[in-house]
């Protein structure tokens, strides 16, 4: 198994020629130069929502360019907020995402299916038109408390209207009812004027402060909407899917996926769960559901045994000779590559390499980016 060595960089701008040769340009770390490594590269969709521990979309920028082609379905079973499905997309493949979070898989559909610039306006003229009325019928007494500080109480009845009208009904079903409904999880708390909460934090809804002000739902919306670039989409943007999904029982075709491109929860990291309660909230999933889910999600598992189910899952998607690249990390000294490998090969996989990379350089948001991740880990494998 190929660990970093010195590698001659190759021209990346040559056809694709096997995963050889993928493996040694991703070990010269492309996306760590300009522009690739700012945060808000690429097309602004990539920006559609924030979310914790979020790939870099320059990440999954060389991941698809160097290890898929043209129309391939590449699938993310720890999809998230569809970074890497989405770029596929953007790069003429068929992205697929997936995720057991129904807000992470609503902007990541909404990502990869997103609707026509006239839609939108159709769809946001009806959204305004329509919540005046039910936001007069809201009963602040019956929603959850903690949502409650984060508003001015008309705030939070256009809140809860809006969940109302775009949660599990036909509207919302529509691309333009899921973009809307991704925008307002992005501007529901933060720091920024287009926020509408008290004082917070933009990614993890830390404890509002400061006075209560009201804030229109709709003009933060429209605002946000703006400048989602519907209208700079190439055409050769390749309509993609969004799912909500259990990464270990797949609703996918056995050997019909070309590569599966992901980044798994990192051992014993971020809690996405509470993290993004208030999101969660909002996309229709209670306080108490949350907490009754909570074992399903692998982010509160202390091992990698999983991983043997997981990859033999992954395997069975996968066609022969499919590319599995997993993004992961060395946390509080255990290496996550090196244990998972067992299991890929178990799993009728060959690993071809593990790339490990410092995480030195990356930006902190205001927060730290790496924790107790110290370096992360691409592990790059075929099905056999």
């Amino acid at each position: 198994m190929r660990q970093n060595q010195a590698l001659k960089a190759p021209d990346l701008d040559a056809p694709a020629n096997g995963i050889e040769r993928g493996i040694a340009a991703l070990a010269h770390f492309p996306y760590q130069q300009r522009p690739f490594c700012a945060r808000n590269w690429g097309h602004p969709l990539h920006s559609l929502c924030s979310y914790p521990s979020k790939l870099k979309p320059g990440v999954a920028h060389f991941l698809v360019r160097l290890f898929t082609e043209p129309a391939d379905r590449v699938l993310d079973p720890f999809a998230g907020v569809g970074t890497v499905p989405f770029e596929a997309c953007v790069q003429g493949r068929h992205g697929i995402g997936g995720d057991l979070s129904p807000f992470a898989s609503l902007v990541t559909a909404a990502k990869v299916a997103p609707p026509a610039p006239t839609t939108v306006e159709d769809v946001l003229d009806e959204f305004s038109a329509k919540i005046p009325t039910i936001a007069a019928w809201v009963n602040l007494d019956a929603v959850e408390p903690e949502i409650r500080t984060f508003f001015h109480d008309d705030t939070c009845r256009e809140v809860v209207a809006a969940r109302e009208l775009l949660i599990g009904t036909e509207l919302g079903a529509t691309t333009g009812g899921r973009l809307l409904g991704a925008a307002i999880c992005h501007i529901l708390h933060g720091n920024r004027p287009y926020a509408l909460s008290r004082r917070s934090h933009g990614i993890i809804p830390i404890p509002p402060r400061g006075d209560f002000v009201y804030r229109p739902l709709v003009r933060s919306l429209t605002e946000k909407i703006e400048r989602s670039g519907l209208d700079r989409l190439a055409n050769s943007f390749t309509v993609g899917e969004g799912y909500v999904m259990d990464a270990f029982s797949l609703d996918v075709d056995d050997s019909s996926i070309d590569a599966i491109i992901t980044s798994p929860p990192f051992l014993g990291t971020t809690e996405f769960l509470r993290q993004n309660r208030v999101r969660l909230w909002f996309c229709g999933m209670s306080y108490a559901r949350q907490r009754a889910d909570k074992d399903r999600f692998v982010e509160h598992r202390r091992d990698l045994d999983w991983y043997g189910d997981l990859l033999s899952e992954w395997s069975r998607v996968l066609k022969p000779g499919g590319r599995l690249i997993m993004h992961l990390g060395v946390v509080r000294k255990r290496d996550m590559a090196k244990e998972i490998r067992v299991h890929a090969e178990e799993a009728a996989l060959e690993v071809h390499a593990v790339l490990y990379e410092p995480t030195d350089h990356l930006e902190s948001h205001g927060r730290t980016d790496r924790g107790a991740t110290h370096i992360h880990q691409f592990l790059i494998a075929t099905r056999r």
